[in-house]
Protein backbone atom coordinates (compact mmCIF):
# COMPACT_ATOMS: atom_id res chain seq x y z
CA UNK A 1 0.00 0.00 0.00
CA UNK A 2 1.40 3.37 -1.00
CA UNK A 3 1.42 5.83 1.90
CA UNK A 4 -1.27 8.43 1.53
CA UNK A 5 -2.29 11.75 2.99
CA UNK A 6 -5.51 12.38 4.79
CA UNK A 7 -7.20 15.75 4.59
CA UNK A 8 -5.83 17.21 7.80
CA UNK A 9 -2.57 19.04 7.08
CA UNK A 10 -1.36 20.57 3.84
CA UNK A 11 2.33 19.92 3.23
CA UNK A 12 4.77 22.59 2.22
CA UNK A 13 6.48 21.62 -0.99
CA UNK A 14 6.54 24.43 -3.52
CA UNK A 15 9.22 26.72 -4.82
CA UNK A 16 8.93 29.11 -7.71
CA UNK A 17 12.63 28.72 -8.48
CA UNK A 18 12.32 25.08 -9.53
CA UNK A 19 8.91 25.22 -11.15
CA UNK A 20 7.14 22.95 -8.71
CA UNK A 21 3.43 22.53 -9.43
CA UNK A 22 0.72 21.42 -7.08
CA UNK A 23 -2.97 20.80 -6.57
CA UNK A 24 -4.94 21.75 -3.48
CA UNK A 25 -6.60 18.74 -1.92
CA UNK A 26 -7.79 19.84 1.47
CA UNK A 27 -6.33 22.26 3.96
CA UNK A 28 -4.62 19.77 6.24
CA UNK A 29 -2.98 16.35 5.87
CA UNK A 30 -1.07 13.87 8.02
CA UNK A 31 1.22 11.24 6.53
CA UNK A 32 0.04 7.76 7.39
CA UNK A 33 2.29 4.74 7.83
CA UNK A 34 2.75 2.10 5.17
CA UNK A 35 2.43 -1.56 6.05
CA UNK A 36 5.06 -2.60 3.51
CA UNK A 37 7.11 -5.60 4.65
CA UNK A 38 10.25 -4.34 2.88
CA UNK A 39 10.33 -0.97 4.64
CA UNK A 40 13.40 1.16 4.07
CA UNK A 41 15.88 1.84 6.86
CA UNK A 42 16.71 5.38 7.96
CA UNK A 43 19.34 6.50 10.45
CA UNK A 44 18.96 9.94 12.00
CA UNK A 45 21.93 11.63 13.66
CA UNK A 46 20.67 13.95 16.38
CA UNK A 47 17.48 13.80 18.46
CA UNK A 48 16.81 17.51 18.70
CA UNK A 49 13.52 18.91 17.36
CA UNK A 50 14.50 18.69 13.67
CA UNK A 51 16.00 15.20 13.91
CA UNK A 52 13.14 13.84 16.00
CA UNK A 53 10.53 15.29 13.66
CA UNK A 54 12.30 13.94 10.57
CA UNK A 55 12.37 10.51 12.24
CA UNK A 56 8.66 10.70 13.05
CA UNK A 57 7.75 11.71 9.51
CA UNK A 58 9.78 8.81 8.10
CA UNK A 59 8.18 6.37 10.54
CA UNK A 60 4.78 7.72 9.47
CA UNK A 61 5.77 6.74 5.93
CA UNK A 62 6.55 3.19 7.01
CA UNK A 63 10.32 3.46 7.31
CA UNK A 64 12.21 1.75 10.13
CA UNK A 65 14.14 4.53 11.85
CA UNK A 66 17.04 4.54 14.29
CA UNK A 67 17.89 7.83 15.99
CA UNK A 68 21.25 8.38 17.69
CA UNK A 69 21.78 11.29 20.05
CA UNK A 70 25.18 12.24 21.44
CA UNK A 71 23.74 13.42 24.76
CA UNK A 72 22.34 10.81 27.10
CA UNK A 73 19.48 12.69 28.80
CA UNK A 74 16.43 14.35 27.34
CA UNK A 75 14.58 17.16 29.03
CA UNK A 76 12.18 14.75 30.71
CA UNK A 77 15.09 12.95 32.38
CA UNK A 78 15.83 16.12 34.30
CA UNK A 79 12.27 16.76 35.41
CA UNK A 80 9.43 19.01 34.37
CA UNK A 81 11.58 22.10 34.16
CA UNK A 82 13.62 20.80 31.26
CA UNK A 83 17.01 22.36 30.94
CA UNK A 84 17.20 23.74 34.46
CA UNK A 85 20.28 21.65 35.20
CA UNK A 86 21.98 22.53 31.92
CA UNK A 87 20.93 26.09 31.10
CA UNK A 88 23.74 26.49 28.60
CA UNK A 89 22.32 23.65 26.49
CA UNK A 90 18.54 23.88 26.75
CA UNK A 91 16.51 27.05 26.27
CA UNK A 92 13.08 28.16 25.16
CA UNK A 93 12.21 28.48 21.49
CA UNK A 94 9.31 30.38 19.96
CA UNK A 95 7.20 28.45 17.46
CA UNK A 96 5.27 30.44 14.88
CA UNK A 97 2.41 29.09 12.75
CA UNK A 98 5.11 27.87 10.34
CA UNK A 99 6.69 25.59 12.93
CA UNK A 100 3.35 24.53 14.42
CA UNK A 101 2.16 23.59 10.93
CA UNK A 102 5.16 21.28 10.50
CA UNK A 103 4.43 19.60 13.84
CA UNK A 104 0.76 19.16 13.01
CA UNK A 105 1.71 17.57 9.68
CA UNK A 106 3.34 14.69 11.57
CA UNK A 107 0.54 14.41 14.10
CA UNK A 108 2.39 16.07 17.01
CA UNK A 109 0.34 17.85 19.66
CA UNK A 110 2.33 19.72 22.27
CA UNK A 111 1.10 19.14 25.84
CA UNK A 112 -0.51 22.33 27.11
CA UNK A 113 1.21 22.07 30.47
CA UNK A 114 4.61 22.34 28.74
CA UNK A 115 3.93 25.39 26.53
CA UNK A 116 2.88 29.02 26.79
CA UNK A 117 0.61 30.43 24.09
CA UNK A 118 1.80 33.99 23.98
CA UNK A 119 -0.43 37.04 23.73
CA UNK A 120 2.11 39.77 23.06
CA UNK A 121 5.47 41.39 23.64
CA UNK A 122 6.72 43.60 26.49
CA UNK A 123 9.66 45.90 25.70
CA UNK A 124 11.59 47.13 28.74
CA UNK A 125 13.07 50.44 27.62
CA UNK A 126 15.64 52.41 29.66
CA UNK A 127 14.04 55.02 31.89
CA UNK A 128 10.51 54.32 30.68
CA UNK A 129 7.54 52.17 31.54
CA UNK A 130 7.40 48.82 29.72
CA UNK A 131 5.75 49.08 26.29
CA UNK A 132 3.22 46.38 25.37
CA UNK A 133 2.42 45.24 21.83
CA UNK A 134 0.77 42.20 20.19
CA UNK A 135 3.88 41.30 18.22
CA UNK A 136 4.17 37.69 19.43
CA UNK A 137 0.45 36.97 19.64
CA UNK A 138 -0.34 33.56 18.17
CA UNK A 139 3.11 32.08 18.80
CA UNK A 140 4.06 29.38 21.29
CA UNK A 141 6.98 29.35 23.74
CA UNK A 142 8.32 25.90 24.60
CA UNK A 143 11.54 24.58 26.07
CA UNK A 144 13.71 23.03 23.37
CA UNK A 145 14.09 19.77 25.30
CA UNK A 146 10.35 19.65 25.99
CA UNK A 147 9.72 20.07 22.26
CA UNK A 148 12.07 17.20 21.41
CA UNK A 149 10.45 15.05 24.12
CA UNK A 150 6.95 15.71 22.78
CA UNK A 151 7.99 14.64 19.29
CA UNK A 152 9.80 11.54 20.58
CA UNK A 153 6.81 10.65 22.77
CA UNK A 154 4.49 10.90 19.77
CA UNK A 155 6.83 8.65 17.80
CA UNK A 156 6.95 6.04 20.57
CA UNK A 157 3.18 6.05 20.91
CA UNK A 158 2.40 5.86 17.20
CA UNK A 159 5.18 3.52 16.10
CA UNK A 160 6.37 1.13 18.81
CA UNK A 161 9.05 -1.03 17.28
CA UNK A 162 9.32 1.06 14.13
CA UNK A 163 11.39 3.88 15.57
CA UNK A 164 14.24 3.51 18.09
CA UNK A 165 16.04 6.27 20.04
CA UNK A 166 19.56 5.55 21.30
CA UNK A 167 20.98 8.26 23.54
CA UNK A 168 24.57 8.77 24.61
CA UNK A 169 25.94 7.70 21.21
CA UNK A 170 27.59 10.10 18.77
CA UNK A 171 28.54 9.53 15.16
CA UNK A 172 32.18 8.47 14.77
CA UNK A 173 32.39 7.74 11.07
CA UNK A 174 30.24 7.21 7.99
CA UNK A 175 31.03 4.94 5.04
CA UNK A 176 28.98 6.74 2.41
CA UNK A 177 29.77 4.18 -0.30
CA UNK A 178 28.57 1.20 1.78
CA UNK A 179 25.88 3.30 3.52
CA UNK A 180 26.94 2.43 7.04
CA UNK A 181 27.21 4.88 9.94
CA UNK A 182 29.36 4.11 12.99
CA UNK A 183 28.42 5.38 16.45
CA UNK A 184 30.29 5.28 19.75
CA UNK A 185 29.25 6.11 23.32
CA UNK A 186 30.06 9.59 24.56
CA UNK A 187 32.65 9.61 27.33
CA UNK A 188 30.69 12.36 29.09
CA UNK A 189 27.21 11.73 27.66
CA UNK A 190 25.43 14.28 29.84
CA UNK A 191 27.11 17.13 28.01
CA UNK A 192 27.95 15.47 24.71
CA UNK A 193 31.65 14.90 25.43
CA UNK A 194 34.25 12.96 23.45
CA UNK A 195 33.46 9.52 22.08
CA UNK A 196 34.78 6.31 23.63
CA UNK A 197 37.11 3.73 22.17
CA UNK A 198 36.42 1.90 18.90
CA UNK A 199 35.58 -1.43 20.59
CA UNK A 200 32.40 0.14 21.96
CA UNK A 201 31.26 1.36 18.55
CA UNK A 202 28.12 0.11 16.79
CA UNK A 203 27.40 0.08 13.07
CA UNK A 204 24.08 1.14 11.58
CA UNK A 205 23.35 0.42 7.90
CA UNK A 206 20.92 2.77 6.21
CA UNK A 207 19.04 3.52 3.02
CA UNK A 208 18.81 7.15 4.11
CA UNK A 209 21.04 9.01 6.56
CA UNK A 210 19.52 12.20 8.00
CA UNK A 211 22.09 14.57 9.51
CA UNK A 212 20.47 16.66 12.23
CA UNK A 213 23.50 16.99 14.48
CA UNK A 214 23.57 20.74 14.87
CA UNK A 215 25.48 23.77 13.72
CA UNK A 216 28.83 21.95 14.11
CA UNK A 217 27.54 18.85 12.33
CA UNK A 218 30.03 15.99 12.12
CA UNK A 219 28.18 14.37 9.21
CA UNK A 220 28.19 17.62 7.26
CA UNK A 221 31.94 17.97 7.88
CA UNK A 222 32.48 14.47 6.46
CA UNK A 223 30.44 15.34 3.38
CA UNK A 224 32.42 18.56 2.95
CA UNK A 225 35.74 16.71 3.17
CA UNK A 226 34.51 14.35 0.46
CA UNK A 227 33.51 17.22 -1.81
CA UNK A 228 29.77 16.52 -1.70
CA UNK A 229 28.87 19.78 0.03
CA UNK A 230 30.46 23.22 0.21
CA UNK A 231 29.80 24.96 3.51
CA UNK A 232 30.18 28.58 4.58
CA UNK A 233 29.35 29.98 8.00
CA UNK A 234 28.91 33.58 9.12
CA UNK A 235 28.83 34.24 12.86
CA UNK A 236 27.15 37.38 14.18
CA UNK A 237 29.92 37.56 16.83
CA UNK A 238 27.48 37.84 19.70
CA UNK A 239 27.68 35.59 22.78
CA UNK A 240 24.91 34.55 25.15
CA UNK A 241 24.18 32.98 28.52
CA UNK A 242 20.83 32.05 30.03
CA UNK A 243 19.28 33.01 33.35
CA UNK A 244 15.99 32.22 35.08
CA UNK A 245 13.91 35.33 35.82
CA UNK A 246 10.95 35.61 38.22
CA UNK A 247 7.35 36.01 37.14
CA UNK A 248 6.88 39.62 35.99
CA UNK A 249 4.93 41.83 38.38
CA UNK A 250 3.21 43.51 35.43
CA UNK A 251 3.76 44.23 31.78
CA UNK A 252 3.07 47.94 31.83
CA UNK A 253 0.58 49.64 29.54
CA UNK A 254 -2.28 48.50 31.72
CA UNK A 255 -1.51 44.79 31.40
CA UNK A 256 -1.68 42.71 34.57
CA UNK A 257 0.82 40.18 35.87
CA UNK A 258 -1.10 37.23 34.42
CA UNK A 259 -1.01 38.70 30.93
CA UNK A 260 2.63 39.75 31.34
CA UNK A 261 3.50 36.13 32.17
CA UNK A 262 2.24 35.15 28.70
CA UNK A 263 4.30 37.74 26.84
CA UNK A 264 7.74 37.66 25.25
CA UNK A 265 9.90 40.15 27.17
CA UNK A 266 12.78 42.07 25.61
CA UNK A 267 15.39 44.49 26.93
CA UNK A 268 16.83 46.10 23.76
CA UNK A 269 20.05 47.99 24.46
CA UNK A 270 21.74 48.06 21.06
CA UNK A 271 24.63 45.59 21.10
CA UNK A 272 23.57 44.45 24.57
CA UNK A 273 20.16 42.85 24.98
CA UNK A 274 18.13 40.30 26.90
CA UNK A 275 15.29 38.21 25.50
CA UNK A 276 12.99 36.28 27.80
CA UNK A 277 10.22 33.99 26.54
CA UNK A 278 7.80 32.79 29.24
CA UNK A 279 7.78 29.42 30.99
CA UNK A 280 4.67 27.38 31.87
CA UNK A 281 5.46 27.97 35.58
CA UNK A 282 5.03 31.72 35.09
CA UNK A 283 8.75 32.52 35.20
CA UNK A 284 10.83 33.78 32.28
CA UNK A 285 13.79 32.09 30.59
CA UNK A 286 16.18 34.95 29.96
CA UNK A 287 18.88 34.93 27.29
CA UNK A 288 21.50 37.64 27.86
CA UNK A 289 23.30 38.59 24.62
CA UNK A 290 26.58 40.51 24.84
CA UNK A 291 29.00 41.47 22.08
CA UNK A 292 32.13 39.53 21.25
CA UNK A 293 34.71 39.55 18.49
CA UNK A 294 34.67 42.70 16.37
CA UNK A 295 31.80 44.13 18.41
CA UNK A 296 33.74 44.10 21.64
CA UNK A 297 36.84 45.85 20.29
CA UNK A 298 38.24 48.42 22.70
CA UNK A 299 35.30 47.82 25.04
CA UNK A 300 36.49 44.36 26.00
CA UNK A 301 36.59 44.16 29.78
CA UNK A 302 35.19 47.66 30.29
CA UNK A 303 32.49 47.48 32.98
CA UNK A 304 30.92 50.84 32.20
CA UNK A 305 31.39 50.76 28.46
CA UNK A 306 29.81 48.10 26.27
CA UNK A 307 29.46 44.98 28.38
CA UNK A 308 31.18 41.78 27.25
CA UNK A 309 31.30 38.39 28.97
CA UNK A 310 34.99 38.95 29.66
CA UNK A 311 33.87 41.73 31.99
CA UNK A 312 31.62 39.39 34.00
CA UNK A 313 34.22 37.61 36.10
CA UNK A 314 32.69 37.47 39.56
CA UNK A 315 29.50 38.00 41.57
CA UNK A 316 29.92 41.76 41.72
CA UNK A 317 30.30 41.95 37.94
CA UNK A 318 27.16 39.88 37.39
CA UNK A 319 25.13 42.15 39.67
CA UNK A 320 26.59 45.25 38.04
CA UNK A 321 25.55 43.97 34.61
CA UNK A 322 21.91 43.82 35.72
CA UNK A 323 22.09 47.17 37.50
CA UNK A 324 23.48 48.84 34.38
CA UNK A 325 21.38 47.20 31.68
CA UNK A 326 18.39 45.32 33.12
CA UNK A 327 17.49 46.92 36.47
CA UNK A 328 13.86 45.74 36.41
CA UNK A 329 14.60 42.13 35.46
CA UNK A 330 13.90 40.95 39.02
CA UNK A 331 10.97 43.33 39.57
CA UNK A 332 13.15 45.84 41.40
CA UNK A 333 14.59 43.29 43.85
CA UNK A 334 18.33 42.58 44.16
CA UNK A 335 19.79 39.97 41.84
CA UNK A 336 19.34 36.66 43.71
CA UNK A 337 22.40 34.49 44.42
CA UNK A 338 21.03 31.60 42.34
CA UNK A 339 20.86 33.82 39.25
CA UNK A 340 24.43 35.00 39.79
CA UNK A 341 25.60 31.40 40.22
CA UNK A 342 23.74 30.34 37.09
CA UNK A 343 25.46 33.01 34.99
CA UNK A 344 28.95 32.37 36.34
CA UNK A 345 28.64 28.59 35.87
CA UNK A 346 28.11 28.90 32.11
CA UNK A 347 30.51 29.40 29.26
CA UNK A 348 29.35 32.00 26.70
CA UNK A 349 27.87 30.47 23.57
CA UNK A 350 27.67 31.89 20.08
CA UNK A 351 24.54 33.92 19.57
CA UNK A 352 23.95 33.30 15.90
CA UNK A 353 25.61 31.50 12.98
CA UNK A 354 24.38 31.46 9.42
CA UNK A 355 25.20 28.10 7.83
CA UNK A 356 24.93 27.90 4.05
CA UNK A 357 25.35 24.53 2.37
CA UNK A 358 25.68 24.35 -1.40
CA UNK A 359 23.21 21.48 -1.26
CA UNK A 360 21.13 19.69 1.38
CA UNK A 361 21.86 16.17 0.07
CA UNK A 362 24.87 14.23 -1.14
CA UNK A 363 25.37 13.33 -4.79
CA UNK A 364 23.62 9.94 -4.70
CA UNK A 365 20.65 11.07 -2.59
CA UNK A 366 21.40 8.79 0.36
CA UNK A 367 22.14 11.60 2.86
CA UNK A 368 19.96 14.60 3.72
CA UNK A 369 20.80 17.57 5.94
CA UNK A 370 18.12 19.15 8.14
CA UNK A 371 17.98 21.66 10.98
CA UNK A 372 21.04 23.63 12.04
CA UNK A 373 23.26 21.10 10.28
CA UNK A 374 21.71 22.33 7.04
CA UNK A 375 20.83 25.97 7.58
CA UNK A 376 21.33 27.57 10.98
CA UNK A 377 20.46 31.26 10.97
CA UNK A 378 20.73 34.37 13.09
CA UNK A 379 17.93 34.76 15.64
CA UNK A 380 16.78 38.19 14.46
CA UNK A 381 13.53 36.95 12.88
CA UNK A 382 12.97 33.91 15.10
CA UNK A 383 13.19 31.41 12.24
CA UNK A 384 15.78 28.91 13.53
CA UNK A 385 13.48 26.27 15.02
CA UNK A 386 10.60 27.01 12.65
CA UNK A 387 12.72 26.65 9.53
CA UNK A 388 14.31 23.47 10.94
CA UNK A 389 10.94 21.81 11.58
CA UNK A 390 9.64 22.82 8.16
CA UNK A 391 12.72 21.33 6.46
CA UNK A 392 11.97 17.97 8.11
CA UNK A 393 8.46 18.26 6.68
CA UNK A 394 9.80 19.04 3.21
CA UNK A 395 12.01 15.96 3.28
CA UNK A 396 9.08 13.74 4.22
CA UNK A 397 6.75 15.04 1.56
CA UNK A 398 9.40 14.71 -1.12
CA UNK A 399 9.83 11.04 -0.18
CA UNK A 400 6.07 10.53 0.10
CA UNK A 401 5.54 11.88 -3.39
CA UNK A 402 8.12 9.50 -4.94
CA UNK A 403 7.70 6.27 -2.91
CA UNK A 404 9.50 4.14 -5.46
CA UNK A 405 12.52 6.39 -5.74
CA UNK A 406 13.70 7.63 -2.32
CA UNK A 407 17.10 8.78 -3.55
CA UNK A 408 15.47 10.73 -6.37
CA UNK A 409 13.09 12.22 -3.82
CA UNK A 410 15.99 13.35 -1.63
CA UNK A 411 17.63 15.02 -4.62
CA UNK A 412 14.35 16.74 -5.40
CA UNK A 413 14.07 17.85 -1.78
CA UNK A 414 17.51 19.42 -2.12
CA UNK A 415 16.53 21.20 -5.34
CA UNK A 416 13.37 22.67 -3.85
CA UNK A 417 14.43 23.49 -0.31
CA UNK A 418 17.98 24.81 -0.74
CA UNK A 419 17.06 28.18 -2.32
CA UNK A 420 14.40 28.68 0.34
CA UNK A 421 16.69 28.15 3.34
CA UNK A 422 19.34 30.35 1.72
CA UNK A 423 16.71 33.09 1.51
CA UNK A 424 15.87 32.55 5.19
CA UNK A 425 19.52 33.02 6.09
CA UNK A 426 19.81 36.24 4.11
CA UNK A 427 16.60 37.66 5.56
CA UNK A 428 17.73 36.85 9.09
CA UNK A 429 21.08 38.56 8.59
CA UNK A 430 19.36 41.62 7.11
CA UNK A 431 17.15 41.73 10.17
CA UNK A 432 20.21 42.44 12.29
CA UNK A 433 21.85 44.70 9.73
CA UNK A 434 24.88 42.46 9.18
CA UNK A 435 27.81 41.85 11.50
CA UNK A 436 28.96 45.46 11.54
CA UNK A 437 25.63 47.05 12.52
CA UNK A 438 23.83 44.22 14.35
CA UNK A 439 20.67 45.38 16.13
CA UNK A 440 21.54 49.04 15.50
CA UNK A 441 20.42 48.83 11.87
CA UNK A 442 18.43 52.08 11.78
CA UNK A 443 17.61 51.97 8.06
CA UNK A 444 16.13 48.46 8.36
CA UNK A 445 13.72 49.44 11.12
CA UNK A 446 12.97 52.82 9.47
CA UNK A 447 11.97 51.00 6.29
CA UNK A 448 9.66 48.60 8.16
CA UNK A 449 8.05 51.50 10.03
CA UNK A 450 7.58 53.53 6.83
CA UNK A 451 5.95 50.62 5.02
CA UNK A 452 3.60 49.96 7.94
CA UNK A 453 2.50 53.62 7.97
CA UNK A 454 2.06 53.70 4.18
CA UNK A 455 0.00 50.51 4.32
CA UNK A 456 -2.37 52.17 6.79
CA UNK A 457 -2.50 55.44 4.85
CA UNK A 458 -2.67 53.97 1.32
CA UNK A 459 -3.59 50.28 1.51
CA UNK A 460 -4.57 50.34 -2.17
CA UNK A 461 -0.94 51.07 -3.07
CA UNK A 462 1.10 49.46 -0.28
CA UNK A 463 0.73 46.00 1.24
CA UNK A 464 1.77 45.33 4.82
CA UNK A 465 5.55 44.82 5.16
CA UNK A 466 6.55 41.59 3.46
CA UNK A 467 8.44 40.42 6.53
CA UNK A 468 5.09 40.22 8.32
CA UNK A 469 4.53 37.06 6.24
CA UNK A 470 7.67 35.27 7.37
CA UNK A 471 5.81 33.27 10.03
CA UNK A 472 3.01 32.34 7.64
CA UNK A 473 3.36 28.76 6.34
CA UNK A 474 1.61 29.83 3.14
CA UNK A 475 4.71 31.83 2.19
CA UNK A 476 7.99 30.26 1.06
CA UNK A 477 11.09 32.05 2.30
CA UNK A 478 12.27 32.92 -1.20
CA UNK A 479 8.84 34.41 -1.93
CA UNK A 480 9.16 36.58 1.17
CA UNK A 481 12.61 37.70 0.04
CA UNK A 482 11.29 38.62 -3.41
CA UNK A 483 8.42 40.57 -1.87
CA UNK A 484 10.90 42.44 0.34
CA UNK A 485 12.90 43.44 -2.75
CA UNK A 486 9.79 44.55 -4.62
CA UNK A 487 8.44 46.63 -1.77
CA UNK A 488 11.83 48.31 -1.57
CA UNK A 489 11.41 49.28 -5.23
CA UNK A 490 7.93 50.60 -4.54
CA UNK A 491 9.19 52.58 -1.56
CA UNK A 492 11.98 54.01 -3.70
CA UNK A 493 9.44 55.08 -6.34
CA UNK A 494 7.29 56.76 -3.71
CA UNK A 495 10.38 58.44 -2.35
CA UNK A 496 11.10 59.71 -5.87
CA UNK A 497 7.69 61.38 -6.00
CA UNK A 498 8.29 63.03 -2.62
CA UNK A 499 11.71 64.15 -3.79
CA UNK A 500 10.22 65.69 -6.92
CA UNK A 501 7.65 67.51 -4.81
CA UNK A 502 10.38 68.72 -2.49
CA UNK A 503 12.39 70.04 -5.41
CA UNK A 504 9.29 71.85 -6.69
CA UNK A 505 8.83 73.50 -3.31
CA UNK A 506 12.52 74.43 -3.13
CA UNK A 507 12.52 75.95 -6.62
CA UNK A 508 9.16 77.73 -6.67
CA UNK A 509 8.48 78.20 -2.97
CA UNK A 510 5.57 76.93 -0.90
CA UNK A 511 3.03 79.54 -1.99
CA UNK A 512 3.67 79.16 -5.71
CA UNK A 513 3.84 75.38 -5.49
CA UNK A 514 0.62 75.15 -3.50
CA UNK A 515 -1.05 77.65 -5.83
CA UNK A 516 -0.05 75.58 -8.83
CA UNK A 517 -1.33 72.46 -7.11
CA UNK A 518 -4.71 74.09 -6.33
CA UNK A 519 -4.92 75.35 -9.91
CA UNK A 520 -4.24 71.87 -11.19
CA UNK A 521 -6.99 70.45 -8.99
CA UNK A 522 -9.45 73.05 -10.30
CA UNK A 523 -8.46 72.31 -13.86
CA UNK A 524 -9.01 68.61 -13.31
CA UNK A 525 -12.22 68.83 -11.27
CA UNK A 526 -13.95 71.90 -12.76
CA UNK A 527 -12.27 72.46 -16.09
CA UNK A 528 -11.31 75.95 -15.00
CA UNK A 529 -7.95 77.70 -14.86
CA UNK A 530 -5.15 79.15 -16.90
CA UNK A 531 -2.95 77.36 -19.41
CA UNK A 532 -0.36 76.97 -16.63
CA UNK A 533 -2.98 75.30 -14.48
CA UNK A 534 -3.88 72.97 -17.31
CA UNK A 535 -0.23 72.13 -17.83
CA UNK A 536 0.20 71.40 -14.14
CA UNK A 537 -2.94 69.26 -14.24
CA UNK A 538 -1.58 67.25 -17.16
CA UNK A 539 1.72 66.79 -15.34
CA UNK A 540 -0.07 65.70 -12.16
CA UNK A 541 -2.32 63.28 -14.03
CA UNK A 542 0.63 61.85 -15.89
CA UNK A 543 2.59 61.37 -12.68
CA UNK A 544 -0.40 59.77 -10.97
CA UNK A 545 -0.95 57.45 -13.92
CA UNK A 546 2.72 56.50 -13.96
CA UNK A 547 2.75 55.85 -10.23
CA UNK A 548 -0.48 53.84 -10.38
CA UNK A 549 0.84 51.82 -13.28
CA UNK A 550 4.11 51.16 -11.49
CA UNK A 551 2.45 50.02 -8.28
CA UNK A 552 -0.02 47.82 -10.14
CA UNK A 553 2.77 46.29 -12.18
CA UNK A 554 4.76 45.57 -9.05
CA UNK A 555 1.70 44.03 -7.38
CA UNK A 556 0.96 41.89 -10.45
CA UNK A 557 4.57 40.79 -10.66
CA UNK A 558 4.52 39.90 -6.97
CA UNK A 559 1.35 37.81 -7.39
CA UNK A 560 2.67 36.03 -10.48
CA UNK A 561 6.04 35.18 -9.01
CA UNK A 562 4.78 34.06 -5.60
CA UNK A 563 3.91 30.41 -6.07
CA UNK A 564 3.15 29.98 -2.40
CA UNK A 565 4.28 27.48 0.17
CA UNK A 566 1.14 25.37 0.58
CA UNK A 567 0.29 22.35 -1.53
CA UNK A 568 -1.36 18.95 -1.27
CA UNK A 569 0.47 15.63 -1.46
CA UNK A 570 2.13 16.42 -4.78
CA UNK A 571 5.83 17.05 -5.12
CA UNK A 572 6.46 17.28 -8.84
CA UNK A 573 9.80 16.28 -10.30
CA UNK A 574 10.52 17.98 -13.65
CA UNK A 575 12.13 14.77 -14.91
CA UNK A 576 8.82 12.95 -14.42
CA UNK A 577 6.84 15.53 -16.33
CA UNK A 578 3.87 15.53 -14.01
CA UNK A 579 2.51 15.04 -10.54
CA UNK A 580 3.41 12.13 -8.35
CA UNK A 581 0.07 11.68 -6.66
CA UNK A 582 -0.32 9.61 -3.55
CA UNK A 583 -2.98 7.01 -4.04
Amino acid sequence: MVPTLSSRQAPLVSSRRVGTRWRRRGSRAVILASSSADAKKAVVVGAGPAGSLAALYLANLGWHVKVYERRAASGDARGADAGAGRPDISYNVVLSPRGMNALAGAGVTLPEERVVRMVGNVRHLPGAAPAVSRQFKGTVAVNRDALSDAIASTAATKHPGRIEFTRGYGVRDVDFARRVAVFAPSVAPSDGGDLSADEDAVSAPYDLLVAADGVDSAVRSMLARGGDVRVTQNADEMMFKTVKLPAPSSGGGGSDAEEAARCFHTWPRGLVSMLAPPDPAGTLSGVIILPGGAHAGAHRGAHRGTWTWDAVADEDDARALFEDEFPDAFNGAPVPPEAVAQILAQKPRRGGVTTRCSRLANADGSVALVGDAAHSCWPSLGQGANCALETAQYLAFAIESMPGDPTGAVKRFDEVRTPQVHACGRLSEAGFGGVAKRAGNFLFFAKIGSLALLNKAMPFFFDKPALANINDPAWAYDDVEDAVAQETQALAAFGGVLLAASIGVAVFGWERFIGASIGAVKAIALGEGTRADEGAALAALGSAAAMTGLFRWLAKRRRERRKGNMSPAVFVSPSRGGAATAA
